[in-house]
């Protein structure tokens, strides 16, 4: 679940505020001493959701699968977090939770969030700037520097700048860096609009496509960084240039196995 999706979750949470837990139920363990405590704020950070009780904050990270229901249950499925309030409930499924401390949130760094107030754009290209020979497709999915984005935003963005997954950030010019940053925010705008009206998968242009958008040839699919996510891209609308390719070899130490494909 990405960043938007969570600032979507804290608006359907809202409700819930001010309400006191009647029984908390599921897998989690600590579920139970909820029991009594009222809820009294929620924030996302990232792909972080942060409930506030009265004795506690949990965070909870949906991971790769998670999700949630409100008012309904999920067939088959035993909810990791279940709460139950005299006007309704919230079930919390295929999620990490833990009590985080004052301390904890309190080092977080709403800068580099791509959905908050306090976004900082320079903050966040100056993180990008320090990045190196680190390829864009890893940069993108650093929760320390883009705070949020996930695999859907970073192959939509890298399709719209035309850049190849695996391009090193020392290979960007600065007007390119500035132009990564801003649209990861803008995208993210644009994925929270969409998906609050329901129709976000029909904007997708390279996200689970099999022919570019643009050129209509055959994407690829393959693991791209060292982090080994799914990457979608065009090999002619986002080739891997000879200069990334260069500045690739000095990262990996080695060829990248589709260089020879890319015609470098």
């Amino acid at each position: 679940m990405e960043g938007p999706s969570l600032v979507i979750l804290m608006e359907d949470l809202a409700p819930f505020l001010g309400k006191k837990v009647v029984l908390a139920t599921g897998v989690y363990p600590q579920a139970p001493t909820l029991v009594g405590q009222t809820l009294r704020d929620v924030k996302s950070w990232g792909k972080h959701a942060l409930l506030f009780f009265d004795a506690c904050a949990l965070r909870i990270h949906f991971l790769l699968f998670g999700s949630y229901f409100i008012d309904k249950e999920k067939e088959g499925s035993v909810p990791k977090l279940q709460l139950q309030f005299e006007t309704g409930c919230i079930n919390f499924h295929a999620c990490a939770i833990r009590e985080v401390s004052a301390q904890e949130i309190a080092a977080y760094d709403w800068a580099v969030d791509l959905m908050s107030p306090q976004w900082d754009a320079k903050h966040v290209e100056e993180k990008v700037m320090a990045q190196n020979s680190r390829p864009v497709c890893d940069v993108l999915m650093d929760q320390d520097i883009f705070a949020g984005l996930g695999n859907i935003i970073k192959n939509e963005v890298l399709f719209i700048l035309k850049l190849h997954p695996d391009t090193p950030v020392s290979a960007l010019s600065s007007s390119m860096r500035r132009q990564l940053v801003q649209e990861a925010r803008d995208y993210s705008l644009r994925f929270y609009a969409w998906k609050k009206a329901g129709e976000l998968k029909k904007h997708w242009k390279i996200f689970r496509k099999q022919k570019c958008a643009d050129c209509g040839r055959p994407l690829v699919k393959e693991e791209t960084g060292k982090s080994q996510r799914v990457s979608y891209y065009c090999s002619v609308c986002q080739p891997l240039t000879a200069v990334s390719a260069r500045a690739m070899r000095g990262s990996y130490g080695k060829r990248p196995a589709h260089e020879a494909s890319a015609g470098v």
